[in-house]
């Protein structure tokens, strides 16, 4: 499952806690219509970043896990500094600050240096670093390069800097991501960010897929 819809699983154990209801793996996956077994590979996930608590086939929400559903239908922005801590707890982040310690890398290099000696689904370096970007343990600059929050957006380069005056060059523009800028993608409702974001999973799943 995407980040998207990971957080939608957790928006629903919340709404089905709220209603009564038992909250039950086959709940779960009927009102977000996936699998049980996609519920609970992503459950694992989502315990390991402390939004939910393990459980036999009944799944329950951490105290920062419901604050963050509780918040993310509302102000995405307050449910992002509630997964902070969360994020900047979990394995990925420490490898990530590892991986970006000279400086910024382009998204889809830091996703393969994630996954390594993870399961083969070459999404899932993709989904850390959204998880991480979303979580507010980096951050994503209009290039689409991945680095640390307070680190220089720019690559780290071993050229060092020319002192000389150079033939003035024309800036390069932001890069575009399905025919939007980062500026335009962070300005999109809710409801479009998380469509927009379904959209580059599935262009990236097609992209990553083995040749027939």
């Amino acid at each position: 499952m995407s980040p998207a819809q990971q957080i939608r699983l957790v928006v629903a154990l919340a709404e089905l806690r709220t209603e009564g209801a038992e909250v039950t793996r086959a709940a779960v996956a009927a009102r977000i219509g996936k699998s049980p077994d996609t519920v609970s590979e992503s459950m694992a996930f989502l315990g390991e970043v402390g939004l939910t608590e393990p459980g036999r086939g009944k799944y329950t929400l951490t105290h920062q896990g419901r604050a963050f559903a509780e918040a993310w239908p509302r102000d995405t922005a307050q449910a992002r500094l509630v997964l902070r801590p969360l994020m900047q707890a979990h394995w990925s982040a420490a490898a990530a600050a590892k991986c970006l310690s000279d400086g910024a890398r382009p998204q889809e290099e830091l996703a393969r240096l994630l996954r390594t000696g993870l399961s083969r689904n070459p999404m899932r370096g993709v989904y850390l670093v959204e998880w991480l970007v979303i979580g507010l343990a980096v951050e994503r600059d209009d290039r689409l390069h991945i680095h640390l929050p307070g680190q220089a957006s720019q690559p780290g380069s071993a050229e060092p800097p020319r002192t000389e005056p150079e033939t003035e060059a024309e800036e390069p523009g932001p890069a575009f991501l399905l025919g939007l800028t980062l500026r335009e993608i962070q300005e999109l409702p809710d409801a479009r960010y998380v469509a927009f974001l379904e959209g580059v999973l599935q262009t990236l799943r097609g992209a990553l897929a083995p040749a027939a």
